[in-house]
């Protein structure tokens, strides 16, 4: 099922959204380490570069977590890890070195499920790479910092645009309307505690306030507005 909406993108939109797209896209220069932890979502790419990662001999262990939300309730049959596992045991990753955390519908709960269920099978892991698509990135940094503090963490993505993120499953319009959520979660969960603070410049700040006035709200916390 292909998430969309027909209003058009403009120029402007466009050149907003890459603005914000590539402040929130960060990449670590990432080392061998324990664990490949992959914070899943509507994207099956990011699922694909954490097995080539493992293929590489980046880390033992990957753990899938995600369950479904706004986005991948259209989209999977299963928990997005599920579905992101099933594409890592297509490509012949052996089941005993794959964990699966299915009941997180958000990157908080994604932190502190994984968490407990490691901490439950009784596995510790030091150096962990953590996965997301590129436009997650900084939040999961962000996240991260707050929420798993102890974790020496490698923030690493498929490499791809804003106009490479459509896929067969959602389109441009959908891909915008997520970062301007993404974004506004990074401005407002500081104040409830749930990931580190960070400076946001003047131009973000702008072009976010801008696509919000041309409708792209869907993934908006509404609380907020």
């Amino acid at each position: 099922m292909l998430l969309e909406n027909h209003k058009k993108i403009t120029e402007k939109d466009l050149e907003s959204a890459n603005l914000i797209w590539n402040f929130l896209s960060i990449r670590d220069t990432i080392q061998k380490s324990d664990l490949i932890f992959v914070l899943c979502s509507h994207d099956l790419r990011v699922a694909k570069y954490a097995v080539d990662l493992y293929k590489q001999g980046f880390a033992n262990y990957i753990i899938f977590s995600g369950g479904l939300n706004f986005f991948t309730k259209n989209i999977f049959p299963k928990s997005e890890a599920e579905s992101f596992a099933e594409l890592a045991l297509s490509e012949n990753i052996q089941k005993e070195y794959i964990i699966i955390e299915n009941k997180s519908t958000n990157t908080g709960e994604n932190i502190q499920f994984s968490k407990q269920l490691l901490y439950s099978l009784n596995l510790k892991f030091e150096n962990i790479i953590a996965i997301q698509k590129p436009s997650m990135t900084l939040r999961i940094k962000l996240a991260l910092d707050k929420q798993w503090p102890d974790g020496n963490f490698s923030i690493a993505s498929p490499n791809y645009s804003l106009f490479d993120a459509p896929h067969s499953h959602i389109n441009l319009f959908m891909i915008i309307n997520e970062i301007v959520g993404d974004l506004q979660r990074i401005i407002e969960y500081p104040k409830l505690g749930f990931q580190s603070d960070t400076i946001i410049p003047d131009q973000i700040i702008l072009a976010y306030s801008q696509l919000i006035e041309n409708g792209y709200n869907l993934h908006l916390n509404k609380s907020n507005f």
